[in-house]
């Protein structure tokens, strides 16, 4: 079930069909608005559902000029609505948890609408919460090409990988089916070396790279990076990490181009 508004939608539903991937490419209008692959920009962060003070000015002022927003424990509050509202986004949310009639996930906002949307879920071993993943495609200016994002939030509380490789094998299965431009980004929660190579391993069979920061101020869990962005087939020419406290994880921001042909 998904609840579809003139700029938004909130989406329970678990699955992505692998085949109306490939039909929403072929259907997608040509007067549909695009991103520009000369340059768009993201901000990557998990915000810790809003809960700390001085959250929304740090948001406000990470989100300025961004092109997408890719979000984990978004928690769907009026505030946060008009927000995204007042800057023009369009957003659509997985959702993970309802508390007290809030919605919290992931959540992916843009400038333009996304000509596909999909969402997976896998619930934690142990506290049987969801943990989701947002997918969602945009077409690119000047290509006959779509640019496919996959917003995670991968699931923690377990000793074993098996259930974490599970999920990650469930997103790639749906990825696998994209031959153009991709970036799978957000809060992987790889607090180990066994978790980091499911990640390597997906991200090997995806063929993707992983975009490295000068200046890592990147979250840290038991001495290891928990939020990554891996991409293929762009350039990342602006990265930038920020180390905050409005939330227990650091924003990222990022600019991508297409490369010249």
């Amino acid at each position: 079930m998904s609840q579809r508004g003139n700029i938004n939608a909130v989406h329970t539903t678990n699955g992505c069909d692998p085949d109306r991937l490939v039909e929403h490419r072929a259907s997608t209008s040509e007067q549909a608005a695009k991103l520009d692959a000369g340059g768009f920009s993201l901000l990557i962060w998990n915000v810790l559902k809003g809960k700390r003070s001085d959250w929304t000015s740090d948001f406000l002022r990470f989100c300025s000029e961004k092109d997408l927003l890719i979000i984990q424990e978004a928690y769907l509050t009026e505030e946060f609505r008009d927000i995204l509202q007042k800057e023009q986004y369009n957003w659509d949310m997985s959702i993970a948890f309802e508390y007290r009639n809030i919605k919290a996930g992931v959540l992916t906002a843009s400038k333009i609408e996304p000509s596909f949307v999909c969402t997976l879920q896998k619930k934690e071993p142990l506290i049987r919460i969801p943990k989701t993943i947002l997918i969602t495609m945009y077409p690119l200016s000047g290509r006959d090409q779509f640019l496919l994002v996959a917003n995670l939030h991968l699931i923690n509380y377990t000793m074993s990988v098996s259930q974490f490789r599970a999920q990650v094998r469930q997103m790639q299965r749906i990825l696998s089916k994209h031959p153009g431009p991709l970036i799978v980004t957000g809060d992987f929660n790889t607090w180990s070396d066994k978790r980091m190579a499911v990640i390597d391993d997906a991200a090997g069979h995806l063929n993707l790279k992983a975009v490295t920061f000068k200046d890592n101020n990147r979250s840290l869990v038991l001495g290891h990076h928990v939020d990554h962005i891996y991409y293929r087939g762009l350039e990342p020419f602006e990265t930038i990490s920020t180390a905050v406290t409005t939330s227990d994880h650091n924003p990222l921001q990022i600019k991508f181009r297409l490369p010249a042909r």
